[in-house]
């Protein structure tokens, strides 16, 4: 039996990343949808006014609270009066740009985003935000083509901050109900059930209704090893997609998990047929083949 709390996730929502880059971070991940990477060196926001400064909060702000479609408006007014590839004006247009990107804008994001991965290939940042920009584009072929360079910039710099980092937000989604979804893609695997794909479901009403991943566990291995040897001495494994769905509290404020198993994968699949499957439970369209509700916890 697999449970998982709701904290155990160690997410990075680029806002957190940026917020980084202004000085204002933590030293591991943070179990919501942020993980802010070690404190920068110098503040970008060093060279602006303290007029620009104030406005730069107050966006940010936004961001914070989920109100990108009135944080774009002041990020574009700042970029219009920050000095062109500036540090300043390189951490604004990341700002915008995930702004856009949360306003149904990709377009003016990729615009954002493309002259600061020329001028500098290493900045993750802006290869993270490009990653979801190109994935809800449907430019799968550039997506990938982040993706690797992601994974590659996180194995080569392991004490980094983007060594540190877990995984990235790759798409937002709308369901048809009016809900949405969170897809984050692991650069590498991570925690107790090794998660390559984790998604979160949100209602119309913008509350989590539940998580689904693409994991691949260890104790799934050994029946795996024993039916497809072939497959195991490549070094391939036993992929399995769950979901999670936390109970309502109960009189002594402790509340219930239900673990639901969706399928198996003999091998990695490929991302967009774990997304199609994600979208698919989202909106109720597959059921679970097992399902156990247990493991009481504390109210958080």
């Amino acid at each position: 039996m697999k449970w998982r709390t709701a904290t155990a996730a160690a997410l990075v929502s680029c806002a957190a990343c940026l917020m980084g880059a202004r000085g204002e971070a933590q030293s591991a991940p943070a179990p919501a949808e942020g993980a802010a990477p070690a404190v920068a060196q110098t503040d970008p926001l060093s060279q602006l006014t303290p007029a620009q400064h104030d406005a730069f909060k107050v966006a940010a702000d936004d961001v914070a609270a989920g109100r990108f479609s009135e944080a774009l408006p002041r990020f574009k007014d700042l970029l219009g009066v920050t000095p062109l590839g500036s540090p300043a004006q390189i951490l604004i247009a990341k700002y915008t740009a995930e702004s856009a990107l949360n306003s149904d804008e990709g377009g003016y994001a990729l615009s954002l985003l493309q002259p600061i991965e020329t001028a500098n290939p290493d900045d993750w940042q802006a290869r993270s935000l490009l990653a979801r920009a190109y994935q809800e584009a449907g430019r799968k072929a550039d997506r990938d083509a982040e993706l690797a360079a992601l994974v590659a910039l996180h194995k080569a710099s392991p004490g980094s901050q983007i060594g540190k980092l877990n995984q990235i937000l790759l798409e937002r989604d709308h369901l048809a109900d009016g809900g949405a979804v969170r897809i984050w893609y692991s650069l590498e695997p991570w925690g107790r059930y090794k998660t390559y794909v984790f998604s979160r479901i949100y209602g119309a009403d913008g509350r989590q209704v539940s998580m689904v991943t693409l994991e691949s566990s260890d104790f799934d291995q050994p029946s795996f090893v024993k039916e497809h040897p072939d497959l195991a001495a490549k070094g391939e494994r036993r992929f399995s997609m769950d979901g999670y769905t936390q109970g309502q509290p109960n009189a002594q404020g402790q509340m219930t998990q239900t673990h639901a198993t969706y399928g198996f994968f003999d091998g990695q699949p490929p991302y967009d047929t774990v997304r199609e499957r994600i979208l698919e439970i989202a909106n109720q369209k597959t059921k679970p083949i097992a399902s156990t509700t247990g493991g009481a916890t504390p109210k958080q």
